[in-house]
């Protein structure tokens, strides 16, 4: 297992995953891109761990914890960890915000019942945030950044998450997890906010290429966010296709544009997790 071939696999595991955002994508400078799809491809196993239905929770968490161990001490010669280990490495990267992506996979594991938004931000602090965060760190690398654009970064990977939550809602329910604590339109409402807020992440950024990576991720949260809205039955499962293109394009002028962005009227009136 070479390093390139490391890297290679985790840009496949980048690119073959559905996601309502660009990952990796060819606007991300070629120097990050490799870095960017390392941290994904960990994030993603480690997410895909914790959903596996066919094993007991006891188990999970056990595959979970190694992940944690892995981390500290790449011995491994699995493509993810060798590349995760010299991304690591090369950007001196922190293991606070693994532990907390780790500590919010561990935590969906078992029965998840949110009953606060301050919960379900709590949750998100630790399952998207520190995603961001990562990123922000390559991009200054060596500086660090500013707490004004970590905290903007913080709101996007917050409402991503909530978006995908809206999107997930009958899939998590038979999952035995509860993660919207309000209303529906409540939800919709307050995660717009928190888009309106983080998109000026993007403008922190220095590679202009990457500002258009994080604008287009945000745009295509918001056109989510927006078929979320529209839907009648929560038991229906959005997903982006080349039908949104019209409408993705629309919310990327609105992302660009530094007006509030305009809402979409919710059609599902009832409690998101009835």
């Amino acid at each position: 297992m070479t390093l390139t071939d490391a890297y290679r696999t985790c840009l496949e595991i980048a690119r073959s995953h559905y996601e309502n955002f660009p990952v990796a994508s060819g606007l991300v400078p070629s120097a990050l891109r490799h870095h960017i799809a390392a941290i994904y491809a960990f994030a993603r196993r480690a997410d895909d761990a914790a959903d596996e239905g066919t094993l007991a929770a006891e188990v999970r968490r056990e595959v979970l914890d190694e992940f944690t161990r892995r981390l500290r001490t790449p011995v491994s010669t699995d493509a993810v960890d060798v590349a995760l280990a010299d991304t690591i490495e090369t950007f001196r990267l922190p293991y606070d915000p693994f532990d907390r992506l780790l500590a919010a996979f561990i935590s969906d594991v078992y029965e998840v019942n949110f009953t606060s938004w301050d919960d379900l931000l709590a949750y998100c602090h630790c399952s998207a945030d520190p995603v961001g965060e990562l990123l922000l760190r390559l991009d200054n690398a060596p500086a660090l950044p500013s707490d004004e654009s970590i905290s903007f970064s913080n709101d996007v990977c917050t409402a991503l998450q909530i978006t995908n939550f809206l999107q997930d809602i009958s899939t998590d329910r038979q999952r035995g997890r509860s993660y919207l604590p309000l209303p529906h339109h409540e939800c919709i409402t307050r995660t717009l906010a928190l888009y309106n807020r983080g998109r000026r992440v993007a403008e922190s950024l220095s590679s202009w290429r990457l500002r258009w990576e994080i604008r287009l991720t945000i745009a295509g949260g918001l056109t989510m966010l927006d078929l979320c809205a529209r839907r009648t039955d929560d038991r229906q499962r959005p997903t982006l296709t080349v039908r949104n293109a019209l409408h993705l394009f629309r919310r990327l002028v609105d992302v660009v544009r530094q007006k509030p962005l305009p809402n979409v009227p919710v059609r599902l009136n009832h409690d998101a997790n009835s």
